[in-house]
């Protein structure tokens, strides 16, 4: 059987219900060298627990600035990705090579659930979000949304209307992005983005990443292409909500500063929501702007005002709110749990990220009779497969053969009585199925997860 390093240093918790994220904080040993150790040596339990429940969160450890933060993540995966292709704009933090601002916007700006760069053919596999300094007021959450619930809250005929008709990107960039705009998209120019003048070097780059591209008369960078709206997994084979049209519809910012109100009761959002309502439905429903990033359906056809309010509603009924603390690391599976930035008025507030190398999406869902029945597919790959490559690029999945645990009377007095003493060797606990009805931890400091269907592997 295969062992696990320091398992008996952590605890292992749930934030909530949802079970997403799965918490591993230190029982008392907080230092940035065990951290780094604990990543590395158990790299294949964290694939597996970041692939089971879409996010994992390190807190309470010795992440003190970018540098220390880019030192655990390249513990866990050391080939970091640096090409970035979103609509955030990202400065590289000092004295890293790999580490970036989150999003270099106002705080007050929301961001909505998305998967990074779900509208390139190939975005990240893995997303990885420190907080160096967490909000001191109201809201500033990044929060979460399981993806893959999306379409089971979705109507059937609105599901299959965006499967027959796709999604049609236009992306339009000026050279130099309008810092000012709320279109967060807006902000960065293509200059900016492709870190480059060079229009051939950048038609190059958009060709190897599939895109055609052209500059109009008044030099703004053009891009246009069809995307579907989900993805099935990579790995369990279940429908994704696999898409930007919540982040860049012109309903989004006053709505996401609405839903901000709601959980506040902050009256600058609801201020702010209504100034920009009726600047959003004059700009864009009576003078027909567009979005730079623009979605509609892949004939043209605008996505509606009363779908978009169904397809946030479906985001918001899944969403999970945590409170950043100072030193935490978020892991993200990026082909299923989805971020979002909650908006705050404390400028304080720094959030960094870095992301793995990209996997090209070729897996897509065709109709909603596959989309309602792969949900059980999925279970089923979760119970039956298992990461066994040391790199998630290239992810290579075998059929599991991990052998079936029956955590006995006498097995769990002899595992209560080492936790106790602090003497538990390590154990594989990513495969035990915990059949005791008892409770693992004996003290409600050292919240050790005692739920069957999440040690369970086979």
């Amino acid at each position: 059987m295969e062992h696990h390093f320091g398992m008996d240093k952590v605890n292992i918790y749930f934030l909530n219900n949802k079970k997403q994220p799965l918490i591993i904080s230190p029982r008392w040993d907080p230092s940035l060298s065990f951290l780094c150790s604990f990543l590395r040596e158990n790299r294949t339990w964290i694939d597996e627990t970041i692939l089971r429940h879409g996010a994992v969160l390190i807190r309470g450890f010795e992440v003190k600035d970018g540098a220390t933060f880019e030192r655990a993540i390249m513990s866990y995966q050391p080939s970091l990705n640096c090409t970035y292709r979103g609509t955030s704009p990202r400065n590289k933090i000092k004295g890293t090579t790999s580490i970036f601002s989150a999003a270099e916007v106002p705080v007050n700006f929301p961001i909505a659930q998305h998967l990074e760069m779900s509208f390139l053919s190939a975005p990240p596999r893995q997303l990885y979000f420190g907080c160096l300094k967490e909000s001191q007021t109201a809201g500033g959450e990044t929060a979460l949304c399981n993806f893959k619930q999306i379409i089971h809250d979705l109507p059937d005929d609105l599901c299959q209307k965006l499967l027959e008709k796709k999604l049609k990107y236009t992306r339009r960039q000026r050279r130099v992005g309008n810092k000012s705009s709320h279109d967060v998209s807006d902000q960065n120019g293509w200059s900016e983005i492709f870190k480059t003048t060079n229009k051939e070097d950048i038609k190059q780059m958009c060709k190897e990443e599939g895109e055609e591209v052209y500059w109009d008369e008044e030099e703004n960078f053009i891009s246009t292409w069809l995307s579907e709206p989900f993805q099935l997994h990579p790995v369990t084979n279940e429908p994704v909500w696999f898409n930007h049209i919540q982040v860049f519809h012109w309903t989004t910012f006053p709505a996401e500063l609405f839903h901000a109100f709601l959980r506040t009761w902050d009256l600058r959002f609801l201020m702010r929501a209504l100034y920009l309502g009726f600047l959003c439905i004059f700009k864009y429903a009576l003078l027909q702007q567009q979005m730079s990033l623009n979605i509609t359906y892949g004939d043209g056809t605008p996505i509606s005002f009363w779908e978009m309010s169904i397809i946030r509603n479906a985001i918001y009924k899944n969403m999970v709110y945590s409170r950043w603390k100072e030193g935490d690391i978020l892991l993200l599976d990026n082909f299923s749990t989805s971020h979002g930035r909650q908006p705050t008025y404390d400028k304080g507030r720094k959030v960094v990220v870095c992301w793995s190398n990209p996997l090209k999406k070729s897996n897509a869902l065709k109709n909603c009779v596959d989309a309602k029945s792969s949900i059980f597919q999925g279970r089923e790959a979760l119970h039956s497969t298992a990461i066994h490559s040391k790199s998630i690029d290239d992810p290579v999945i075998a059929e599991s053969h991990y052998e079936q645990d029956t955590l006995t009377d006498t097995d769990f007095t002899s595992l209560i009585g080492s936790i106790d003493s602090d003497t538990l060797k390590e154990r594989d606990f990513a495969r035990l199925n915990l059949s005791s009805s008892k409770a693992l931890s004996t003290n409600e400091k050292q919240p050790f997860i005692t739920d069957p269907s999440f040690w369970k592997m086979d």
